[in-house]
């Protein structure tokens, strides 16, 4: 069994050619030799009937051997038929060839001839005086009378070896044929399995996680397409690696401190036994204060646990926004006094009711009021906006931070994305809070964006449908 798919597509275009052409070709061959046979016999059939005609209408030709004689020396000069006249009994009278000279006076015996006497026309291809010749056989009649035989031919010899040529010619254009059929089969058979090979080595490479390898798209076809999309799939594979690669790292990084900090605590006490109380309630309250951390950061990845096998659910509610951000702003009226950072609302009091999730309102402007606090230092301004259009209410968080640089502009979103390695770790967090407000407002159909320049603040903006 031929296991290849080259092979296979090879064979599929030769095929055809395997078995069409030896039948076409034996059909050709045979069609021509036939028609040659028969233009052959056409031509002597018209030579007869001229000369037949020139025979009866001239009395005595017949019966005089030396008249007949005159008469096909003079025909000979208008045909290259072999001709005989033959009497009523079949004696040959007269040839048009000189070296039929002996055979002058002999008898002609011959179905085709028997069958002219009796005033039949005889015609075909067979054996003949020296070989296998095309003739026709007319009764020469006078009064309705059979008074002799004309008989033509012509040596078929040269015809034959000139349609054995021909045979020669076929066979060599079919062999010809079959090479450049099995040639041209082989080329777009491999053109067809070339990108399917690579995308088999390129399979097997991801297998052993390389997500690096790229198949070249050759051509616009089905192939092509697949060979596109099979890249288009590596990609989203190798950004979803980076990203449980970031995830891993900050995860690790995220237990790692609270876990110092404990172990370091822990070494402190153990070796200063006779410490004072005062150190040994701080050193407590460290470890206390780490292992709330690590609750919260566990609690954290068991949100992020059941948010990816179960999509977010909302619990919509006729809602005024207005109340919703001045509710939020609200819990941070004491923290901005401690931080020296002025905090700003601009909300119209017209602002129509939407169907939202109260709670997860409030859970992404928390987010977003939480990260401009973090961000913006001692003496900045945190700015609360809201408005309107003809479709959607829009709400946004600015401030006067460290902004966001432009590089890192496209994958603030992401999950466990927490910026420049350079900041501080306490202002990195776990890097979910930004992707969980984009997932709260993709389901209520809204969208959130982030403009913002390195050093000169961020404005987070998202928008939401009326009604």
């Amino acid at each position: 069994m031929i296991r290849s798919l080259r092979a296979r597509l090879a064979l599929s275009h030769i095929l055809p050619i395997l078995l069409l052409m030896p039948v076409l070709s034996l059909y050709l061959v045979y069609s021509l030799e036939g028609f040659l046979a028969r233009n052959l016999l056409q031509q002597l059939s018209y030579q007869a009937r001229l000369l037949t005609d020139q025979v009866q209408q001239n009395e005595g030709i017949v019966e005089n051997a030396q008249a007949a004689q005159d008469f096909l020396t003079h025909a000979s000069r208008l045909t290259d038929a072999h001709v005989l006249l033959l009497s009523r009994d079949g004696t040959i009278l007269a040839s048009t060839h000189v070296e039929d000279a002996d055979r002058i006076g002999a008898r002609y015996i011959d179905g085709s001839v028997s069958q002219a006497l009796h005033g039949e026309t005889a015609q075909g291809i067979g054996p003949g005086i020296t070989g296998d010749v095309a003739y026709i056989v007319l009764p020469l009649q006078r009064s309705g009378v059979t008074v002799g035989a004309l008989r033509l031919s012509y040596d078929v010899h040269d015809l034959r070896a000139e349609f054995n040529q021909l045979q020669w010619l076929v066979l060599g254009g079919v062999a010809l044929t079959i090479i450049l059929g099995l040639g041209i089969g082989l080329g777009l058979a491999t053109t067809i399995t070339r990108p399917l090979r690579q995308l088999n080595e390129s399979t097997q490479r991801i297998a052993t996680s390389d997500y690096y390898t790229r198949v070249a798209v050759p051509s616009r076809d089905e192939v092509g397409a697949l060979a596109h999309s099979f890249n288009q799939m590596i990609d989203r594979l190798e950004k979803v690696e980076q990203g449980r690669q970031r995830q891993l790292a900050a995860i690790v990084h995220e237990l790692a401190r609270p876990i110092a900090g404990m172990q370091a605590a822990v070494e402190t006490l153990r070796d200063g036994v006779d410490a004072d109380i005062e150190t040994r309630a701080m050193l407590l309250g460290g470890v206390e204060d780490e292992l709330a951390r690590l609750d919260r950061l566990i609690r954290t990845l068991q949100n992020l646990h059941k948010r990816t096998l179960h999509p977010i659910e909302l619990n919509r509610s006729a809602i005024t926004l207005d109340r919703v951000i001045r509710a939020s702003v609200a819990n941070y009226e004491l923290v901005t006094a401690q931080l020296g950072i002025t905090l700003t609302i601009d909300v119209p009091p017209d602002l129509p009711r939407i169907q939202a999730d109260e709670d997860r309102i409030i859970q992404v402007l928390t987010n977003l009021l939480d990260n401009a606090f973090k961000f913006t230092p001692r003496g900045g301004q945190v700015r609360v906006q809201a408005g309107k259009d003809d479709q959607t209410v829009w709400v946004s968080v600015a401030d006067t931070g460290v902004g966001i640089a432009p590089d890192e502009l496209p994958f603030i979103f992401q999950d466990f994305y927490r910026g420049d390695a350079s900041r501080p770790p306490e202002k990195s967090g776990v890097g979910l809070g930004l992707a969980i407000c984009r997932e709260i407002i993709t389901a209520h159909q809204g969208h959130i964006e982030v403009k913002s320049e390195a050093g000169r603040g961020a404005c987070f903006t998202f928008t939401l449908p009326k009604g």
